[in-house]
C-alpha cells in the first residue's frame, strides 16, 4: 500500500477501502483476542483458587498454629487479584508488544538490510539487560509480597484487638507500628519501580541507536530505489520501534514480576491434608454414639514430630450420661484433651474409644458431625439466626425453637423479627 500511494492508476478511494478492510479486521482480532484472553484467564483463576481453597479447608491445625494470618490473607487476596486481572492480560500484551517490535525491526531491514549488523547486537544486548534485571525484580517481588502479609497480620490483630488496645490506651504505639510496616512494604515496591526505570532507559538508548542507524542508512541511498511511501512508512515504523521494544521488554518483565504471585500461591496448594473425611470401610452406626461412653487409653499428644510430648500416656475412662470437669491451670492440657476428640491434633500414640468405635478409624466427617462443642469464644456469621444455628438446613423450625426455649432465647428471637431476622441480640 505504502509503495502505490503515489501510483495514479490506484485511486483514492480504493485506498481508504482497503485501509478500512485492514482496521475492521484488526477490532475483530482484538475483540477475539480479548474474549480468549478473559475465558482461558478465568478457568485458569478458578483452578488455582479451587486448588487453594481445597488446601486450606484440609489443612491441619498445626498449619494454622504456625502460620501467620496475614501471610495467609495476602495470598488469597493481593497474590489471587494479581493472577485474576494482572497475569492474563499482561501475557496477551507481552506477545502484541514482542510480535509489534520484531515486525518493526523486520520492515526496517527489508529497506535498509544494513541495519541488521546493528539491530542483531542491540536485541542480544537488550535481552542482557532483561537478564540482569530479572535477577532483581524477581527478588523484589519476593520482598514485596512477604513485607505485605506483614501490614495485613498488624492489620487483623489490630482488629480483632481493638477493644484491649483502646483500653490500654495504646493506639499511637500501634498506629506507629501499622505506618513503620506500610514504610518497609513501600521501601522493595520503591526499588522495583527503580529498577523498570534503569531499564527502560537502556532500552530507549537501544532503540534510538537503532533508529539512528536506519536513517543514515535510508539517507545513503541512491535515489529511486524505494518510493518515498516506502520510505515514509519504514521510518514510520522505525520511530514506533522505540516504543513497542520498551513496551516489550517492559511487559515480559511485568509478567515474570507477576508470575512470582503464582509461585507463592502454589506453596499453600501442596499442604499436607487432615484423615480423609469419610473412610467407606470404617464408618460408624447411624445411630453413634449412643451412650457416649469415653476410653482413653495411653493418650500420646504432640504438636509436630519435633516437639516434646504434650499429653504423656492419659488413661481414663468417662461413663455415658455424666457431666464431666476437667481441671488444672494454663497450659496443662485440657484444650488439648478436647482438641484430641475431634482430632484437630492426630495422637502421637494411643486411642481414643468412644461406644467401642476406634476415633482414629473413622473419617473426620463421621466423627466431627456426631459430636457439639460450645467454644470459649463465640462466633456469629453474616445472616439469619436461622443460619448461624442451623447452616446446613439439617433441622425443622420446630426443633430450632425447641432449642431456643431451652436457651431461654425465643422470646428474643420472636421480638427482633422471628428465625429470619438480621438483628443484633
Amino acid at each position: 500500500m505504502a509503495a502505490n500511494v503515489d501510483n495514479p492508476d490506484v485511486s483514492t478511494l480504493r485506498l481508504i477501502m482497503v485501509y478500512l478492510l485492514i482496521g475492521f479486521s484488526a477490532t475483530f482480532i482484538l475483540l477475539f483476542r480479548s474474549l480468549i484472553t478473559v475465558v482461558l484467564g478465568l478457568e485458569a483463576s478458578q483452578s488455582l483458587f479451587s486448588q487453594l481453597l481445597n488446601s486450606l479447608f484440609r489443612a491441619p491445625m498445626s498449619f494454622y498454629d504456625s502460620t501467620p494470618l496475614g501471610r495467609i490473607l495476602s495470598r488469597v487476596s493481593s497474590d489471587l487479584s494479581i493472577i485474576d486481572l494482572d497475569i492474563p492480560f499482561s501475557l496477551v500484551f507481552a506477545c502484541g508488544a514482542t510480535i509489534n517490535a520484531y515486525s518493526n525491526l523486520g520492515v526496517l531491514a527489508v529497506v535498509t538490510w544494513q541495519v541488521l549488523f546493528v539491530s542483531i547486537p542491540m536485541v542480544y544486548l537488550a535481552i542482557c539487560l532483561q537478564k540482569y534485571y530479572f535477577s532483581t525484580g524477581k527478588e523484589l517481588m519476593r520482598i514485596n509480597g512477604t513485607t505485605k502479609s506483614y501490614v495485613a497480620n498488624h492489620l487483623a490483630e489490630s482488629v480483632s484487638g481493638a477493644i484491649t488496645i483502646r483500653a490500654f490506651n495504646e493506639e499511637e504505639r500501634f498506629l506507629a507500628k501499622n505506618f513503620d510496616l506500610i514504610d518497609t512494604n513501600a521501601s522493595p515496591f520503591f526499588h522495583s519501580f527503580a529498577a523498570n526505570e534503569w531499564l527502560i532507559q537502556r532500552l530507549e538508548i537501544l532503540s534510538a541507536a537503532v533508529l539512528s542507524s536506519a536513517a543514515l542508512c535510508m539517507s545513503l541511498l541512491p535515489p529511486g530505489t524505494f518510493s518515498s511511501g516506502f520510505i515514509g512508512m519504514a521510518l514510520s515504523y522505525g520511530l514506533s520501534l522505540n516504543m513497542s521494544l520498551m513496551y516489550s521488554i517492559q511487559n515480559q518483565c511485568t509478567i515474570a514480576n507477576y508470575i512470582i504471585s503464582v509461585e507463592r500461591l502454589n506453596q499453600y496448594t501442596h499442604i499436607p491434608s487432615e484423615a480423609p473425611e469419610i473412610v467407606e470401610g470404617s464408618r460408624p452406626p447411624a445411630n453413634w454414639p449412643v451412650f457416649g461412653k469415653v476410653e482413653i487409653q495411653n493418650l500420646q499428644i504432640r504438636y509436630r514430630a519435633d516437639t516434646p510430648l504434650v499429653l504423656r500416656g492419659i488413661s481414663c475412662i468417662f461413663e455415658g450420661g455424666h457431666k464431666i470437669g476437667i481441671v488444672g491451670r494454663t497450659g496443662s492440657g485440657k484444650s488439648t484433651l478436647i482438641g484430641a476428640l475431634f482430632r484437630l491434633v492426630e495422637p502421637a500414640g494411643g486411642k481414643i474409644i468412644v461406644d467401642g468405635v476406634d476415633i482414629s478409624t473413622i473419617g473426620l466427617h463421621d466423627l466431627r458431625s456426631r459430636f457439639g462443642i460450645i467454644p470459649q469464644d463465640p462466633t456469629l456469621f453474616n445472616g439469619t439466626v436461622r443460619y448461624n444455628l442451623d447452616p446446613l438446613s439439617q433441622h425443622s423450625d420446630q426443633e430450632i425453637w425447641e432449642v431456643l426455649g431451652k436457651c431461654q432465647l425465643r422470646d428474643a428471637v420472636q421480638e427482633k423479627g422471628g428465625l429470619d431476622s438480621l438483628g443484633k441480640f
